[in-house]
């Protein structure tokens, strides 16, 4: 009975061991895709934002607007006017929480598994 025991800890233990590398570079690839898809779709966004922005240089309109802003170019007549030492603007925070930084609880415990971390 003793023997019949340590023989399937004996088996399981090798049959982990052998397991084990094919699962880690399966799992590091996962993660890679996730974060390469992450980046094409931020890049796939930003894209869009730019084609945009080029559709709207196109017409005289938006030239003036970019010109306006950018360079403060203002037309004959118009007074332009600077505001200095102002109160300071507001601003918009994003509240963040540890989960969203570092991925949910099983996501962790499988880097640390895999020694990803």
């Amino acid at each position: 009975m003793r023997l019949t025991t340590l023989i399937v800890i004996a088996a399981v233990v090798l049959a982990a061991w052998t397991v084990y590398p094919v699962f880690r570079l399966q799992y590091e690839h996962q993660r890679e895709l996730d974060a390469l898809e992450s980046e094409l779709s931020g890049l796939k966004e930003r894209n869009e934002e730019l084609r945009d922005e080029v559709e709207d240089l196109k017409t005289p309109e938006g030239v003036e607007q970019l010109a306006r802003a950018t360079l403060g170019l203002v037309r004959p007549g118009e007074d332009a006017y600077v505001v200095t030492g102002g109160a300071a603007s507001e601003t918009s925070a994003t509240v963040i929480t540890a989960e969203e930084v570092e991925g949910p609880l099983w996501q962790r415990a499988l880097d640390s598994l895999f020694g990803l971390n």
